[in-house]
């Protein structure tokens, strides 16, 4: 009986060490991935409801088609940085994916984007989308 009591004594202490050791459990920021998040955009479909992807509205440039459905996807980094004040390009990519209402760019019209990204989507999707789009100079 005491072997047991003190094996599970040192199971809970190293337990209780890698937990520290990993921050507890708690999640910290994410950081996203510019290839898993090209290859999301570039999805056919994207989130839990199976929804049409980035790249079924955002043609990638003027050779790939008129833009008449949402804006090219080339150039959105820099256009992000400056699209509106006091918020970065990362801030901008990230609100236009879970708010796509939040700021809408002349010529589209409320209601255009798909809506409901932020429940379909995990966070590590969101910042893998936001650091491909963020290289899109």
């Amino acid at each position: 009986m005491r072997k047991l009591i003190i094996g599970l004594f040192i199971l809970v202490s190293l337990s209780a060490l890698v937990l520290t050791a990993c921050g507890g459990g708690a999640s910290g920021p994410v950081t996203g991935d510019a290839a898993r998040g090209k290859d999301l955009y570039n999805s056919a479909t994207l989130g839990t409801n199976s929804a049409p992807g980035c790249s079924s509205c955002h043609k990638y440039n003027e050779a790939a088609g008129k833009n008449d459905k949402a804006p090219y996807t080339a150039g959105t980094g820099t256009r992000a940085e400056t699209r509106v004040a006091g918020m970065t390009a990362e801030e901008y990519i990230k609100e236009s994916i879970l708010k796509p209402n939040a700021y809408v760019v002349e010529k589209y019209k409320e209601g255009d984007m798909y809506q409901k990204w932020e429940a379909e989507l995990s966070q590590q999707e969101i910042a893998d989308l936001v650091a491909y789009l963020v290289t899109e100079k």
